[in-house]
């Protein structure tokens, strides 16, 4: 069964912490002056329902929005809606989000056969939505293809002052560029809205309480939804968890040496796969440094004519470091770059900026800047664009200091989301899973988020990589006995790795 997280919501994860530590827990804070009676007509809508274009078995449609739910009368949106009908006696909805943020809910919609077992598809609609900005939920587009491959090709890890003056002259672009095509929705695409947005499909749906998966990110709008609608909550599984006290401040090198440690154990499989790295770990680990030494001066050569730098070799080792699933394909991308061929370190770094084959990029990576960028105070946000700063993130990392993603926070315009506290809530038993070495969502952090949430569970499974759902048998039943029948797991541990890759 293929987990649902598709690689690129890996990579846009990499900056959901990109900012420095802020010592108090930190949530969007909840609008005081929502005017529920006025959202009423969003809330009654009935959806029209069409075959999807990609894939005629499900069913497509389109709810309508508001733009501010301060002033819900004045401009809407449309959020675009997937889903995949119950295969037996219906339990509900089961709406999902596979994280980013910036990652299309319809396309994991599309992906529900292999995402979800029989025993979940039979008793809910599997139902993904592209959130506001996102997709075909009016998907923000910030610079042309050729722009962007231009800015994706700029130098991410600066180690002279020309090379940081490029970068931050490029950021400043993408953040004046995103301004002046997105300006109308980048100030409305926080959490809260979001989850905002989930409730009301949640009675669209014609759902009395919520039933919901979320990954990574996702996990972040789950919990924002049950801060703010603490008694419509059903069902909840929470994959791969972010702790919310840390969205916008956790401490980015952290995770970058937590990235480090996963990455050899890439480096370990491929040694013992045969490996045109070297016969040892250190050996390889020491071979991918001389790599991107070289590239950053000698770039590989790729079918498309475009360059294959050291940051596109970053991108791509980001892929491995964070999902087993991928190191068959980083076995062949390190053989071919001893030939000094790029065919696979740029098919792997495209695919983590959501750029097809075509040279088509989709809307995740601005939508996951929107995001990041509003919900990250402003004097952090100024912080990113100093030499100082760049020079320091460039040094913590060997393999994994990219800079690139966050420091066009520097020229947001929208003003930061006000942030508080957040506080417990009583509601239903909800499910949180995770890995033991996940260098994205660490243990910790489910642990942190359990203790906060009443009744909450937290399954641990023993395995490395980022999503747990779909790994193995344990977790899979854990997951639908939960999801059908209401029940918790009777163990608190399952030792799900997966295949030998």
């Amino acid at each position: 069964m293929n987990r649902l997280l598709p690689a690129l919501a890996l990579l846009v994860l990499l900056g959901t912490a990109a900012c420095q530590s802020r010592p108090a827990p930190a949530l969007p804070e909840p609008s005081p002056t929502v005017d529920e009676a006025a959202l009423e007509r969003f809330y009654q809508q009935k959806p029209r329902w069409r075959a999807c274009e990609e894939h005629r078995d499900l069913r497509c449609a389109d709810v309508e929005v508001p733009l501010d739910y301060l002033d819900p009368e004045a401009r809407t949106l449309q959020i675009a809606v997937a889903r995949l009908k119950a295969s037996g006696s219906r339990l509900g909805s089961l709406l999902v989000n596979p994280g980013g943020p910036g990652v299309s809910g319809v396309k994991a919609a599309h992906s529900a056969r292999g995402s979800f077992t029989p025993g979940v598809r039979e008793r809910y609609d599997i139902v993904g939505f592209d959130p506001r900005g996102v997709g075909r939920s009016n998907g923000i587009r910030c610079l042309d293809d050729d722009q962007l491959d231009r800015y994706h090709a700029t130098d991410s890890t600066p180690d002279t002052r020309a090379e940081r003056r490029r970068l931050r002259t490029m950021s400043r672009r993408y953040a004046e560029e995103c301004q002046d095509k997105a300006g109308w929705i980048l100030p409305h695409m926080g959490t809260e809205n979001v989850a905002r947005d989930l409730d009301v499909l949640r009675a669209v749906l014609g759902d009395d309480r919520l039933n919901y998966y979320g990954t990574s990110y996702g996990t972040q709008l789950g919990q924002v939804y049950a801060g703010l609608f603490p008694g419509r909550v059903r069902r909840m599984v929470l994959d791969s968890v972010i702790d919310s006290a840390y969205w916008a401040g956790e401490v980015q090198e952290r995770q970058l040496r937590a990235l480090d440690e996963e990455f050899d154990l890439f480096l370990d499989s491929c040694v013992r796969h045969g490996c045109a790295l070297g016969r040892t770990r250190q050996e390889a680990r020491a071979a991918v440094w001389r790599l991107l030494g070289r590239t950053d001066e000698r770039p590989l050569r790729s079918p498309d004519g475009r360059k294959v730098s050291d940051t596109d070799v970053h991108t791509a080792s980001v892929l491995l470091a964070m999902e087993p699933r991928l190191w068959s394909q980083g076995r062949r991308a390190f053989a071919e770059a001893a030939r000094g061929e790029g065919r696979t370190f740029r098919r792997l770094a495209d695919a983590a900026r959501g750029r097809s084959p075509r040279g088509i990029y989709d809307s995740s990576i601005p939508a996951w800047m929107a995001v990041t960028c509003l919900e990250t105070p402003e004097d952090i946000r100024r912080k990113r664009s100093t030499d100082r700063q760049i020079a320091r993130m460039a040094g913590s990392s060997p393999v994994f200091a990219d800079v690139n993603t966050t420091i066009a926070c520097s020229y947001w315009k929208p003003i930061s989301i006000p942030q508080k506290a957040i506080e417990s809530r009583d509601i239903a038993p909800i499910l949180l899973l995770n890995n033991t070495r996940d260098p994205r969502t660490p243990l910790k952090w489910a642990e942190a988020v359990t203790k906060r949430f009443t009744g909450a569970f937290l399954l641990v499974n023993e395995a490395v990589g980022h999503g747990v759902y779909g790994r193995g048998s344990c977790v899979n039943r854990a997951v639908d006995d939960y999801l059908t029948g209401g029940t918790l797991p009777s163990a608190a541990h399952c030792s799900d790795s997966g295949p030998d890759y």
